[in-house]
């Protein structure tokens, strides 16, 4: 059993030689001729230029209904209403010396500005790599150094905080001892003091202790 081939437009371009975009036509054209002359008038156009036209050709003046576009053996475009005879040929091969060495001195420019995009590319994505990974470095810096700072901050506070409760306990038997309580009794004979502040006794004048 045959597998069934897929129909594709180009497909149909290919097998009928009618093409349905100026782009298309082009295609098949310039496998055989690469610099034409507009119907006509002595206007010429080269592989490049004409890319160009049929671009915006294509974009203002779509094909409709049965139209199509012509490639003859020899690389001449036209167009047609919808019967080959009716062709109407637009760009007529014309390829004498002088266009193909404009052509080749085209084609050298457009490389070299090629290069020149891509070498300038490159760079671009050079510098925003390194201003990327410098910034990152700065960043990092910085967040190590507020990390540092705030270590510092955290392990002074707490050695702050450990000195004073080493001196509030150091202080405290001190003031434990400091503070003992007067006798509320004379040791000489036994008569309570009249007041906690008294500094002699009442009874024999002796002095409290």
């Amino acid at each position: 059993m045959e597998e069934k081939q897929e129909f594709t437009l180009e497909a149909f371009e290919l097998q009928t030689g009618h093409y349905h975009s100026l782009l298309h036509a082009l295609a098949a054209a310039m496998t055989r001729c690469v610099i034409w002359r507009y119907a006509g008038t002595e206007d010429k156009y080269n592989v490049l230029q004409l890319f160009r036209f049929a671009e915006d050709f294509d974009k203002e003046h779509p094909i409709h209904d049965r139209s199509f576009y012509m490639v003859s053996a020899e690389g001449a475009i036209g167009v047609s209403p919808g019967m080959e005879y009716l062709t109407k040929w637009m760009f007529i091969p014309d390829m004498d010396e002088a266009s193909i060495e404009k052509l080749q001195s085209d084609i050298r420019q457009l490389e070299a500005q090629s290069k020149a995009e891509e070498q300038a590319r490159k760079e671009a994505e050079e510098r925003a790599r390194k201003e990327a990974e410098e910034k990152a470095r700065r960043e990092a810096e910085q967040k190590a150094r507020l990390e540092a700072e705030q270590k510092a901050r955290l392990e002074a506070e707490q050695k702050a905080r450990h000195e004073a409760e080493e001196k509030a306990k150091q202080a405290a038997p001190a003031a434990s001892a400091t503070a003992v309580p007067h006798a509320k009794f004379c040791p000489h004979c036994g008569t309570p003091y009249k007041s906690e502040n008294a500094r002699f006794c009442a009874n024999c004048g002796n002095p409290r202790k």
